[in-house]
């Protein structure tokens, strides 16, 4: 047995004794004294036991909080879900993941800077966690919006060696495209298809790649599958009439661009507004 495994074996052992220690703390020896709490005195035993449950929901309110951030970010409602999540994070109880999820949302409404304080803070406080891959990858999406898009990419870059999701595949082929190194984006793009072919973000990042090398019947096979599926952002759309534009189909443009602005936009959106509305106005123009 090499050194490695001996070491992951013992790394494991670790964990799950840690796991049994705080199954018994938390859970067993409250229980066992409830018990003979109740065997002593029913009106003792049933006050030891709310005791025990005002405890566990105060101990677990980082847990809470994160569920009911999580159920008002599946609703649309971004707001809400920063405050849930803040105040997770805020109990100071909240593992990395959760201050991850929380940067997240902040980032995705714009707020920048915060957004990069509670990474960086989990980053010094918890260097060696497991999810700090996980914190990187959002890190790298912080880097890409204040404009540093060659730090960004070599982050994700080291990211992907151990840490592989199609999350992290779309970020780092759009940024790739976005650096235009166009040859090398395809290679990695056409890796990131073999890894979820499903994923609408890795078929626009393999769809514009295509449009900008200038090869158009690859680009529109790309975009017309991914289209049939109705993607809910709008760079599928944007680029696509971009690619009807480059063939000359102006009705086609000027369809897929209204469609694109119809969508939601965010702050992590790789197109604006303006830029869709800009495009509109060009190809009504140019009729």
């Amino acid at each position: 047995m090499s050194d490695n495994t001996n070491n992951n074996v013992s790394v494991n052992s670790k964990i799950v004794n840690e796991s049994m220690k705080n199954l018994i703390i938390r859970f067993v020896l409250p229980i066992i004294i409830v018990i003979i709490a109740a065997r002593f005195n029913k009106w003792i035993g049933m006050a030891a036991l709310l005791v025990y449950l005002l405890i566990l929901v105060y101990v677990s309110r980082a847990r809470i909080y994160t569920i009911i951030g999580t159920r008002k970010y599946g609703l649309g409602r971004l707001d809400e879900a920063i405050k849930w999540f803040g105040r997770a994070y805020a109990t100071r109880l909240a593992g990395t993941r959760t201050a991850v999820n929380y940067s997240y949302l902040l980032l995705k409404n714009g707020e920048l800077q915060k957004s990069e304080a509670v990474l960086q803070k989990a980053m010094e406080e918890r260097p060696g966690d497991q999810d700090i891959p996980y914190l990187k990858s959002i890190l790298a999406l912080v880097l890409w919006k204040k404009g540093e898009l060659d730090q960004a990419v070599e982050m994700l870059e080291e990211v992907i060696k151990v840490y592989r999701t199609t999350s992290v595949y779309g970020s780092l082929g759009f940024m790739l495209v976005e650096k235009g190194d166009l040859e090398k984006a395809l290679q990695f793009n056409l890796e990131a298809l073999d890894f979820n072919p499903r994923d609408s973000i890795i078929n626009d990042n393999l769809g514009q790649n295509y449009l900008l090398l200038g090869q158009y019947d690859k680009a529109r096979e790309v975009y017309e599958k991914l289209l049939e599926k109705a993607p809910s952002f709008p760079e599928p759309y944007y680029n696509y009439g971009l690619l009807m534009e480059k063939l000359g189909n102006r009705e086609k443009a000027l369809e897929s661009m209204r469609k694109a602005l119809n969508m939601k936009f965010s702050f992590l959106s790789t197109i604006t507004r303006e830029e869709v509305e800009t495009a509109i106005s060009r190809l009504e123009n140019a009729g």
